[in-house]
């Protein structure tokens, strides 16, 4: 085994790469798997050895969820990955919590919807920005909801709100189908068993959002009950296109309610 990994470092030079920690996994005594999302190989998982020893220098905030650090990855073809000299560059000390849990959510939903092993430069720079509009909002579930509309359209599913998703006419829309990407006329509405009735207010908030940057999305005047019911609408587009079988979006709504 010692040889393995010997020949391993020796044939297979280290990559220096910033990174977001998504997830930890405590492994055998003093180690720790960590899934990272990082700018040059996208979300990979690999093994941090011996942070959990007594003797380490590495601080634990260094390879905790949430934290933006540069380190070393050692790539593999098959198997772990194996990660080394980790230096934390961020954590995110907010003023209230719920800045922080919103951003773990942020990273939740990069970690179950993102593939391993992609390169992703615009949802590394989604998550940056995420971070940094986060350090100063006072609408944190508005950012979450900017992020989720942003991250649906770069993995390719996309959220039409200018014309028909169906017959592609400029009639008035009063629908939403996840399964044909967005909004659907009156119409075709009537035709869709598996549509949902909307506003034309909720579809123009869905556009404006589409439009704009992270860092301007506090200009948006709307109730965090509106919030809600835009983000049911994303959760379904992105349920329709991986059909997984948990449902992650049970503790989300508390993002939206007057306490959190």
């Amino acid at each position: 085994m010692f040889f393995q990994w010997g020949f391993l470092l020796l044939t297979m030079p280290p990559i220096k790469t910033d990174a977001f920690v998504l997830d930890k996994i405590n492994f055998r005594e003093t180690s720790v798997i960590l899934t990272l999302f990082t700018r040059e190989f996208g979300k990979i998982k690999g093994v941090l050895k011996g942070v959990r020893s007594q003797k380490s220098k590495i601080p634990p905030l260094t390879f905790s969820e949430g934290s933006y650090i540069y380190l070393f990855v050692y790539k593999r073809k098959t198997g772990l990955n194996l990660f080394t000299s980790p230096t934390l560059i961020d954590f995110l000390n907010f003023e209230k919590k719920s800045e922080f849990r919103v951003f773990l959510w942020i990273l939740k939903l990069i970690d179950l919807f993102v593939p391993e092993n992609q390169i992703e430069e615009k949802i590394f720079s989604l998550i940056f920005g995420s971070k940094e509009v986060l350090k100063y909002t006072k609408k944190p579930y508005l950012v979450f909801l900017g992020f989720k509309i942003k991250f649906i359209e770069t993995l390719g599913y996309g959220i039409k709100t200018d014309i028909c998703s169906k017959c592609n006419s400029n009639k008035k829309i009063y629908f939403f189908n996840p399964k044909m990407g967005g909004v659907i006329c009156g119409e075709c509405g009537k035709r869709e068993f598996d549509c949902i009735k909307i506003s034309g207010k909720i579809n123009s908030i869905i556009r404006f959002i589409k439009r704009i940057d992270l860092k301007d999305i506090e200009i948006l005047k709307i109730k965090k009950s509106e919030c809600e019911k835009i983000n049911f609408l994303c959760n379904l587009v992105l349920y329709y296109h991986t059909s997984f079988d948990l449902i992650w979006w049970e503790n989300e709504k508390y993002i939206f309610r007057k306490d959190y």
